[in-house]
């Protein structure tokens, strides 16, 4: 009886050791792949910092002017260009509507019918 006893315990302590092992390894692994995620992230917050510093680069004032006056065809609002928003003309306002049947008639079934008239 007190060798089944010890071959138990050994075999219990065999299993143990392996499983042991097994999550250690499973440990390294998981810490190789932090690590490795971490170089990346690092990686990307660098790019991130000099697209920034490129971005603020191309977008000085003084290079945007020099560009706009370059290649924008612009020139200076004239007194006799600005005009009243009421001297703008705007199509007609359209709105839906309810018929007197109370069913929802599309607005451009409506425009249709009056420009029919």
């Amino acid at each position: 009886m007190q060798k089944l006893s010890t071959l138990v315990w050994v075999f219990i302590i065999v299993v143990a050791s392996f499983m042991l092992y097994k999550e250690k390894d499973q440990v390294l692994t998981l810490k190789k792949q932090v690590a490795e995620t971490e170089r990346q992230l690092e990686a990307e917050k660098e790019a991130l910092h000099v697209v920034a510093a490129e971005w603020a680069y191309l977008n000085r004032p003084e290079r945007l002017q020099q560009l706009a006056a370059r290649y924008l065809a612009s020139s200076d609002v004239t007194v006799d260009q600005v005009a009243d928003i009421q001297a703008i003309p705007f199509p007609g306002q359209s709105v839906a509507s309810i018929d007197p049947d109370q069913s929802l008639k599309p607005v451009s079934a409506r425009i249709l019918r009056e420009g029919m008239r």
